[in-house]
């Protein structure tokens, strides 16, 4: 075989084999892509499950309940006065006298367990305080008897702005937000939704008075996740804030 015919043989082997590459390589990103996908999606729903049913446990639970301003993404609402957004003087007495016969039907969650699954957006892991709880749009009060809720108008999970999560503190140790006060600066916050997992790093915690809106701020280019919930367990006067920055 003559040298030229060698050289156009080795081009044409070159050119099949680079063809290949260009057929294969993106096969195997996209089995690898779709391989982390259903890892992922495993896992929220194994972590939703969990959350699901701790979801329930706490239906025979009695939470702090607490006014939270409904902020929603419609600019022209009325204005929120510091009148509105005084916090409820209730007991953990005075909550089951004040409820009367519905007491029993509170015992279990409004919505029904497909309900939850079909709203729920998110699962909000954090290992320190062993809690899994679900994270939903809202912040009415059959929203926060299952889930964490988030504010109306604030940022949305994984993206820039401030996402901000209300949620109960249970008079019952470890159950809602009763713990989170035990978080410190450097703790790890996880939110893991259908198709991504997002951590967080705490970097402030702090209380407030009930009618500071301060914490429901936007930052331009920052992706923090703000939790908050009622201080001191029963009493409720203030308002208990953990700030978390995302780490990519």
């Amino acid at each position: 075989m003559s040298k030229p015919s060698k050289i156009k043989k080795l081009y044409s082997n070159i050119f099949i084999l680079l063809g290949l590459l260009i057929i294969i390589i993106p096969l195997i990103i996209t089995y690898r892509n779709n391989n982390r996908n259903n890892e992922i999606i495993d896992d929220f729903l194994q972590q939703s499950n969990e959350a699901l049913e701790e979801a329930y446990s706490l239906a025979d639970e009695d939470p702090e309940t607490f006014y939270i301003p409904d902020l929603t993404e419609d600019t022209e609402t009325d204005p929120v006065t510091e009148d509105s957004i005084q916090a409820p003087e209730e007991t953990e007495n005075s909550n089951s006298e004040s409820t009367g016969q519905s007491a029993n039907s509170s015992k279990k969650p409004v919505m029904s367990k497909e309900e939850i699954q079909r709203r729920m957006t998110g699962v909000l892991i954090i290992e320190k305080i062993k809690l899994r709880m679900i994270i939903m749009d809202g912040i009415e009060e059959e929203v926060l008897r299952v889930a964490a809720g988030r504010i109306p108008g604030t940022g949305k999970i994984g993206e820039t702005g401030n996402c901000v999560l209300a949620g109960h503190r249970n008079y019952t140790f470890g159950k809602y937000f009763n713990r989170l006060d035990e978080l410190v600066e450097g703790d790890e916050i996880i939110i893991r939704t259908p198709d991504n997992e997002y951590k967080y790093i705490v970097y402030k915690k702090h209380i407030i008075e009930p009618d500071d809106l301060s914490i429901l701020e936007q930052p331009d280019n920052e992706k923090i996740l703000t939790l908050f919930t009622c201080h001191p367990v029963a009493i409720a006067t203030h308002r208990l804030v953990v700030h978390a920055r995302q780490v990519e």
